[in-house]
């Protein structure tokens, strides 16, 4: 299948030495840029995980005693118990809506 230009971009990255050669020592040639493209990925999924759970612990550590208390009660009163949970998967059911599974 033919790819259009414009379609990749190219990005450098310097990988420390000792992390290149144990990628030649272990890695078939073939997958080496695979599993070491996969490394990456993974880690600035990490990275951005990180600053998103920075952001919110910032938002949360901002809130007033009562913005907090407040979103507390909402949660408390739509809580769902265990009972009202397999009511309404037998509701489901006995409607024909779905199937247990």
């Amino acid at each position: 299948m033919a790819t259009g230009r414009g379609q990749y971009e190219v990005v450098s990255v310097s990988l420390p030495r000792d992390l290149v050669r144990r990628a030649n020592a272990l890695i078939p040639k073939k997958r080496r840029s695979r599993v070491i493209a996969n490394m990456l990925t993974a880690l600035l999924d990490s990275i951005s995980r990180k600053q998103l759970e920075r952001e919110y612990e910032t938002y949360y550590t901002r809130r007033s005693a009562r913005e907090t208390q407040e979103e507390r009660d909402l949660l408390a009163e739509w809580e769902l118990s265990d009972e009202e949970a397999w009511a309404i998967l037998e509701k489901e059911e006995s409607s024909g809506r779905r199937k247990a599974g």
